[in-house]
């Protein structure tokens, strides 16, 4: 059976059993910090399991992309290696809110695999959490499996957590016995066991808790049913192959490897198979993770993606001299775009990054391979040094899994907690902190505030709650700091890039300015310090004011944030896609996906297409709608945001932008008053960052520009379309005369050279020379030093004075290196001088300095140091 016959008879059976079919999420989970990638399909419904979140269906099916490549669940490094293992797969599942529970999740599981796939019921075995004795009585009761085909196994196995914490329950899984030969040869060899013989295809979760942070299990609201089915596994069994790589789903790319590298896969070794398995994997992951808006970094999912690359490039090299790994993405594309069309709207995007990525990493894997085969051969114990693994890391950037990788096919194990410890340093030298902490208090669910900010600047509402020293309180005393959330609200809290409003609040005729807001349980807490002449109380009636200019300078710029992304996709094509933004009072930050910088016509063309938009002066329409709807009317969705099904807020401008947005806007486009760009840059492959400006600071910096311009077309005596000629040709007489003079300053200092040399005085068996120079370069120095040391062997010391300036080299010829310690030389001057430099043969450096007392202490120094 094909994999899309077996996708398209999930999806019937199913919605024949009324459930709503639902679309994949993004691999990127939106505003879940607890996650890395999405890897489950009950992900895009953790809040509905957690009873925080109503949607107008109590049953669902999906099947969903999925990550295990990072964080609690990872994969990585047993990819290729094992007959089921992959980064990325696809999950298929069905699940119930509050509807139906254990019975009825079982019955459709095995009505689906038995009725619908003709699964044969011989080779089928389940298992049960130990203490569900419930599930067990239903399998064996009501289903009818005979008790020597059920287990009970323990929570490593048999209970169910997408994380630390957050829903989770017992679960009961579906294996299929692929048969003796499979297996590990153990009598005890049964469905739990890491054979390949008994393979778990079917996980069915049985969400009853919520677990905390402290690791308590508290009852869900509402019993549901979450499962998962790997759909890579199920296809190898009815399409009965051996490994997940076998199903036609990686047919296509495992062929076209073996087109671009010449090698035939079924001719190879184990060894040289896991390399077209790791290649045919990690190029859907990569893939996937690209279209979904990822992109290569050193940090977070970033690094994981950067990570995947690396090992696929490792892995590239067992097959062929020849990078193929960008090109494959194309049959990827052509494999599974018209299921996912996102791969077809990014397909230049992903083959640029890949392309930038693997270039990048070609040299730097051939000399980081050449140190580690030298650590492999210098380390008699058989093991790589948390040191070594991390100079691999930090210098030639090889993540700890290639390291083990390499290592490992040599016999050499890594010291991995070493090399965590060396991570740990450099977190630490660099001021990044490594945990962070929120500390949120739990507020009842009786206490709510409603925004009322879209329409209303100022309001007069009750306090309903007080937060002092993180503890519930019914009053914040005076001169204290604390949090007050009102029942009502104008106040914009931080979200979808917005920043917060300004503003104050005032009791009576005390007033006092906001030092921050947030978000708890959705409710609007105001940070305050209150002045010493008055508290507040639960119960008291406060008016909170919104600073009206700052509030509408943001407005100005979030309606532009939305003029631009429609603006670029009009220019640049629909491979732009939003990765985040901030909107600020001052200006507006918008971060894209694209493959390669824009031109300055292509800048100019977006900004001519929002500047006469602003003129057309459209209006912004904001209205209700739900998330289908929306989507089925081109309504722009954000990546990494999280939307309600049921409603979502559409921000439209007619004809020319629509987004799914929460954030404030102008009325009309002609209130933007103008629009500015100022810079745009990479942040890195494939990601693109343009700042920009409106309304008043776009005015006043064509003020500055224009004031700029004249005053130099003044001063040039030139018209102001010929400013910047002009500066180009001075700039370019500038440069000549440049040349020039350091050619008669190297001519005359070369004059003086000899006249140098005889002013050498030996010291201690070592020749030095103190000179003292004016208005020399850093770089002169530097030819001077090395002309005398040509000459002449010995240690020179040469200090340059330019204004307040000082700069200066050190340096010391081979043979005087024992008798002369620059490193030495070097903290000394720091110390005693405030000199600093470095360099391991010649220290250059500056810094205020006395010439005298500094040249007789450096003698004192050689003559102290022997």
């Amino acid at each position: 059976m094909k994999s899309i016959e077996i996708r398209n008879k999930f999806f019937d059976f199913f919605i024949k059993n009324k459930h709503e079919k639902c679309a994949s999420s993004s691999l990127i989970p939106a505003q879940d910090p607890t996650l890395l990638f999405t890897n489950a399909g009950m992900n895009q419904f953790k809040d509905v399991l957690l009873g925080l979140e109503k949607r107008s269906y109590v049953r669902a099916v999906t099947i969903q992309k999925c990550m295990r490549a990072g964080g609690k669940h990872n994969d990585l490094d047993n990819v290729g290696f094992t007959k089921r293992h992959l980064t990325f797969f696809e999950m298929m599942g069905n699940f119930s809110f509050g509807d139906y529970f254990k019975k009825e999740a079982i019955a459709f599981a095995w009505e689906f695999i038995t009725n619908y796939l003709k699964l044969d019921t011989k080779y089928l075995y389940v298992t049960v959490f130990e203490k569900d004795d419930e599930a067990y009585d239903i399998w064996n009761k009501e289903i009818g499996v005979s008790k020597e085909k059920i287990y009970r196994l323990g929570a490593a196995d048999n209970f169910w957590q997408m994380g630390e914490t957050g829903p989770c329950g017992p679960c009961s899984e579906i294996y299929y016995d692929r048969g003796i030969s499979f297996g590990c040869g153990q009598e005890s060899c049964a469905p739990g066991c890491s054979c390949d013989r008994f393979m778990e295809f079917w996980n069915l979760v049985f969400m009853q808790y919520n677990r905390q942070a402290n690791g308590e299990l508290l009852p869900l609201k509402q019993q549901s049913i979450d499962t998962g089915m790997g759909f890579e596994r199920i296809c190898s069994i009815m399409q009965n192959k051996n490994s997940v790589f076998e199903i036609d789903s990686f047919e296509l790319i495992i062929h076209k490897i073996e087109e671009l590298t010449g090698v035939k896969y079924s001719e190879q070794t184990d060894l040289l198979k896991a390399a077209f398995h790791v290649i045919s994997d990690h190029i859907r992951a990569c893939s996937f993770l690209i279209a979904d808006g990822c992109s290569p970094s050193n940090e977070g999912r970033g690094y994981v993606l950067r990570k995947i690359i690396r090992r696929a490039a490792l892995f590239e090299q067992k097959l062929t001299n020849k990078s193929i790994f960008s090109e494959l993405s194309q049959t990827v594309i052509a494999e599974m775009g018209d299921i996912y069309p996102e791969l077809k709207t990014n397909e230049k995007l992903i083959k640029s990054v890949l392309e930038n990525e693997i270039e990048k990493f070609a040299t730097n894997l051939v000399r980081g391979k050449l140190i580690l085969e030298k650590y492999l051969q210098a380390n008699t114990n058989k093991t790589v040094t948390g040191e070594q693994a991390f100079k691999l890391y930090d210098t030639y950037g090889f993540p700890i899994e290639v390291t083990k990788l390499i290592s490992g096919e040599q016999g050499f194990a890594v010291d991995e907690q070493g090399f965590e410890q060396e991570m740990l340093k450099q977190r630490e030298q660099s001021g990044k902190k490594t945990t962070q902490e929120f500390q949120e208090v739990e507020l009842p669910e009786n206490i709510t505030t409603e925004f009322i900010g879209y329409k209303e600047l100022d309001n007069q509402s009750e306090i309903s709650a007080i937060i002092s020293e993180n503890k519930i309180s019914d009053k914040l005393a005076a001169g204290s700091t604390g949090w007050v959330i009102t029942k009502q609200s104008p106040f914009f809290v931080e979200t979808g890039g917005q920043v917060n409003d300004k503003g104050w609040i005032e009791l009576g005729n005390k007033k006092t300015e906001i030092l921050d807001l947030k978000k708890i349980n959705n409710n609007t807490a105001i940070a305050v310090k209150i002045k010493p002449e008055f508290s507040l109380s639960v119960g008291d009636k406060i008016k909170s004011i919104v600073d009206k200019s700052t509030r509408i300078d943001t407005m100005k710029n979030h309606t532009a944030t939305h003029m631009l992304q429609a603006s670029l996709i009009q220019v640049l094509g629909k491979t732009v896609k939003q990765s985040g933004s901030v909107v600020h009072p001052d200006y507006l930050r918008f971060d894209f996906t694209f493959h390669r910088n824009l031109t300055d016509e292509e800048i100019k063309q977006v900004e001519d297409i929002i500047n006469a938009k602003t003129r057309e002066n459209i209006t912004v329409d904001v209205y209700q709608t739900n998330y289908k709807d929306a989507l089925a009317k081109g309504v722009i969705a954000i990546f990494g945001e999280k939307y309600n099904p049921e409603k979502v807020r559409v921000v439209d401008l007619p004809g020319f932008s629509a987004e799914l947005c929460g954030g404030t806007h102008v009325h009309a486009t002609g209130e933007i008053g103008c629009f500015k760009i100022i810079e745009v840059g990479a942040l890195s492959a494939g990601n693109r960052r343009i700042l920009a400006l409106t309304g008043p600071k776009a005015i006043e910096l064509f003020q500055q520009d224009f004031s700029t311009v004249k005053q130099l077309s003044q001063e040039f005596k030139i018209k102001p379309d010929e400013v910047v000629d002009t500066v180009l040709k001075y700039k370019e007489q500038l440069k000549e005369l440049q040349t020039t003079l350091a050619k008669l300053k190297k001519q005359g200092w070369q004059s003086e050279v000899n006249n140098w040399l005889s002013k050498i005085e030996e010291i201690n068996g070592a020749p030095f020379l103190f000179l003292s120079l004016q208005d020399f370069e850093s770089s002169d120095l530097k030819e001077i030093s090395n002309s005398l040391i040509n000459k002449k062997p010995g240690f020179y010391f040469i200090i340059s004075n330019s204004g307040d300036a000082s700069s200066f080299i050190s340096s010391v010829s081979p043979e005087f290196t024992p008798k002369i310690n620059l490193k030495d030389f070097s903290v000394w001057l720091k110390d005693n001088f405030g000199l600093r430099g470095g360099g391991k043969d010649v220290i250059q450096g500056g810094g205020p300095v006395q010439e005298k007392s500094l040249e007789v202490k450096i003698k004192e120094w050689i003559k102290k140091n022997k």
